[in-house]
């Protein structure tokens, strides 16, 4: 028996656009679908009784952040002259939709706590960025990726003493795995920000907005010091 499959050599192109969401729209979503799926109150029954002892302990608890002054693991900067101050230039060309974006950028960081208003001597420059531009190859379109506000730390890393510590070697790591059959991973969001800054450190931390100027008290990504300042809050 023969069965014919009716086909076409035309090219179909599917736009795919990625759409962000908010961390609180995330987590709605997020445990929408656990609580809908089978087997979940059992899920909830069998574990709820160790989550409450691992909060009992101080292991884990509803506001993470209080832990930070308890575990003492805060990121300091080692500063090579404590004098220079840090002035970086404005942007030069800001429009209405930048000043939207980087406005919705520093609103949830103000939200969670990450950053407060700054009067430090310290000015670091913010940029917005999409992360993952590609290119359509059919229409040579840009398709704009993810936006991130980042900030350029080079004139503060040009001034700060690096911290040495760092992940052991990747061969260690795969032979310390060997002969292991299960295999847990853990993500974390915005790791660097796990770690609080030192507060003699926030000054320098401090970046300018269009209409605004601000300091962090979680450590942000882009200085020397945040890769071995976590990778030692991981291994302690």
């Amino acid at each position: 028996m023969v069965t014919k499959i009716k086909t076409s050599n035309q090219t179909k192109v599917v736009k795919i656009a990625e759409s962000e969401v908010s961390e609180e729209e995330f987590l709605k979503i997020n445990e929408s679908i656990y609580f809908n799926q089978e087997g979940s109150e059992v899920f909830l029954e069998k574990f709820e009784p160790v989550i409450e002892r691992l909060k009992h302990k101080g292991y884990i608890r509803e506001e993470p952040l209080k832990h930070w002054m308890k575990n003492g693991k805060l990121c300091k900067l080692d500063i090579i002259n404590p004098n220079i101050t840090i002035e970086d230039q404005p942007l030069k060309h800001v429009t209405l939709t930048m000043e939207d974006s980087f406005k919705k950028h520093v609103d949830s960081l103000l939200e969670i706590g990450a950053t407060c208003p700054s009067t430090s001597r310290h000015r670091t420059m913010a940029m917005i960025i999409n992360s993952g531009t590609t290119i359509n190859p059919t229409n040579g379109r840009e398709i704009k990726g993810k936006e991130r506000m980042v900030f350029n730390y080079k004139s503060l890393n040009d001034n700060t003493y690096k911290d040495q510590y760092s992940l052991l070697g990747i061969n260690t790591i795969i032979k310390r795995l060997g002969g292991a059959k299960i295999f847990s991973k853990f993500d974390l969001k915005s790791g660097f920000h796990q770690v609080a800054m030192d507060k003699e450190s926030i000054p320098w931390t401090t970046f300018l907005v269009p209409g605004g100027f601000y300091e962090w008290l979680f450590t942000p990504f882009g200085l020397k010091e945040a890769p071995s300042v976590f990778q030692r809050k991981m291994d302690k």
